[in-house]
């Protein structure tokens, strides 16, 4: 996870409050229109953060990340 989150510009992958976020390098954005296909439910997209919630995406929740991480990537 650590070389696909560095290859795609992801300055760090944190927990807060049961959620996964992953946080873009300053002055990056998500592509929206890149990962719109790939958005559902327990998934947030902003600007230079998306939110994950693990309860929402269910036991998928780990490949549900590394897809996201590929998708940015």
């Amino acid at each position: 996870l650590k070389i696909l989150a560095a290859k795609a510009g992801i300055e760090s992958i944190s927990t807060e409050q049961g959620q996964i976020i992953l946080r873009l390098l300053q002055g990056m954005q998500f592509n929206k229109q890149k990962l719109a296909p790939f958005l559902k439910d327990g998934i947030k997209l902003g600007l230079s953060q998306l939110h994950l919630n693990p309860r929402r995406l269910g036991k998928e929740w780990q490949g549900v990340l590394e897809e996201v991480l590929r998708r940015v990537g």
